[in-house]
């Protein structure tokens, strides 16, 4: 099962927080997840590979480059997503059938107006799974788009020949989903998606802006937001019907590195 879940914050007072609070986000789930089962926490921390979570920063807020301001009442929401049963299951515990009164992050306390999993409420919330996105995308008789427009909403970025590559480049974008796919999904895709995105897909049009993410020890990561629109070169049913596929897939999964702190937050326009 694929899980998305919004939580809709309030801020009671007013206050300044740091722009980028995915690393807190990230924080307050595990505090959460750990009442619940501290091993997959202990799962989710210490593995290796794509991770079957995503935290998403604050979303709905504007600041400056290193902070932002808030106001008493102010609205605003934090996202969590499911990649596998077992985290989307106990997502649902402590999110939706539990849900918060209130979420601290960075030392502030939020009032958690909603917890929703509901498109028609929330845009960015929702649930699916693996075998609904790959029949919709794979099996139907319908013509695909040659094309897809990404929205990157947090800072992302990519590991690339031991470099951070802040520019979502075709291989380096469906690269790292078709991961994420193959690493949680009964529905296993051709990992030459990486290599088919590097030599037949091109870069229609792109509008995108560096966003520098504060790491531990005061280091500074630079991941890109905004949108960016691919094009595939070749018309091979099964290889458009994958890029759709990847496509949706992203709003769940996230792409690129640090999707469980924050980054790489993406979604399809």
């Amino acid at each position: 099962m694929l899980i998305s879940i919004v939580l809709t914050l309030v801020s009671e007072t007013q206050a300044t927080v740091p722009t980028f609070l995915g690393r807190a986000n990230y924080v307050a789930m595990m505090e959460r997840l750990s009442r619940v089962d501290d091993a997959l926490v202990q799962r989710v921390h210490a593995g290796n590979g794509p991770k079957p979570l995503t935290c998403s920063p604050l979303l709905g807020v504007q600041g400056t480059a290193g902070s932002v301001s808030l106001h008493a009442g102010q609205s605003m929401f934090v996202r969590m997503t499911g990649l596998d049963p077992g985290v989307s299951t106990s997502l649902t515990a402590v999110l939706l059938d539990d849900p918060p009164d209130v979420w601290r992050l960075n030392g502030h306390h939020f009032v958690v107006q909603e917890s929703i999993c509901d498109p028609a409420r929330h845009s960015w919330s929702g649930q699916t799974s693996y075998e609904a996105l790959a029949a919709k995308q794979l099996t139907q008789a319908d013509q695909l788009d040659r094309q897809v427009t990404l929205e990157f909403t947090s800072p992302t970025a990519f590991q690339s020949k031991e470099m951070t590559m802040p520019l979502p480049l075709p291989g380096l974008v469906f690269g790292s989903l078709v991961e994420r796919w193959n690493a949680f999904s009964p529905v296993i895709l051709s990992p030459e998606m990486r290599h088919y995105g590097e030599e037949m897909m091109a870069i229609s049009r792109y509008r995108l802006e560096s966003r520098a993410v504060e790491q531990k020890n005061q280091a500074v990561r630079i991941g890109a937001v905004g949108q960016m629109t691919y094009r595939a070169l070749g018309a091979d049913r099964y290889w458009l019907g994958v890029i759709n596929l990847l496509a949706d897939f992203a709003f769940y999964s996230g792409v690129g590195v640090q999707t469980t702190t924050g980054m790489g937050q993406v979604r399809r326009r």
